[in-house]
């Protein structure tokens, strides 16, 4: 039995050595097929990724614009408004004294005449009905003269009025203004100043066309 046992068991182990054996190797062709599916498996692309949707941005909010404050400074540089002046049919421009300037000394009583040059510039032209009339301070005896000739815009004239020193000495001045033939005063005034005796000269300045207008309204 023993014996039977162990044949048996040899048997089957020559077997397996013989079939083991007997197998054929690998061949070249096998093996390079191998090496090919590897390759082939290694340069397979992966799987496409679909792109993840790109975020819409909103748009950002409109600044408002910076205002710089402007200082007093800045503020002071600003031109003034330029005004135009419409053209004046009557106006006149005090030229010069022709005669008896400021603080001339005159006798008690003593006749003069006083002369002022005129620029007409207006747009109308002067005629002889045109006169100079006084206004206000110390008249001197003078009265309304009328212009010698006529006077186109642009041109000059000697306008005179005769008058005589108070008798009282001091410094006496009379203001004086030319009138249109309707009867309007009209551009700058102007004054004589005499000094009577040995009174101190006092110089006054010609008044502005304001002052002018407040010595017409008292005048009237």
């Amino acid at each position: 039995m023993n014996k039977s046992r162990t044949f048996t068991a040899g048997a089957f182990l020559l077997a397996g050595i013989l079939c083991a054996c007997g197998s054929a190797p690998p061949t070249i062709s096998d093996r390079a097929a191998s090496i090919t599916a590897a390759a082939l498996t290694a340069n397979r692309s992966p799987a496409t990724v679909a792109p993840s949707p790109t975020p819409t941005l909103s748009p950002a909010p409109a600044l408002s614009p910076t205002l710089t404050p402007t200082s007093p400074a800045t503020a002071a540089k600003t031109n003034p408004p330029v005004i135009i002046q419409e053209p004046v049919c009557d106006n006149s421009a005090y030229v010069s004294d022709v005669t008896i300037p400021d603080g001339t000394a005159i006798d008690p009583g003593g006749v003069f005449d006083k002369t002022w040059k005129f620029r007409n510039t207006g747009t109308c032209e002067w005629s002889t009905s045109y006169t100079i009339e006084f206004v206000s301070g110390n008249a001197m005896d003078g009265v309304k003269t009328m212009l010698t000739a006529n006077v186109e815009a642009g041109e000059e004239i000697d306008v005179t009025v005769k008058m005589a020193a108070p008798t009282e000495p001091g410094t006496y001045t009379g203001y004086w203004r030319l009138k249109n033939a309707s009867g309007d005063f009209f551009g700058e005034l102007v004054y004589v100043q005499i000094r009577v005796g040995g009174g101190t000269v006092t110089v006054t300045p010609t008044p502005s066309p304001t002052d002018a207008l407040a010595i017409e309204t008292t005048q009237s």
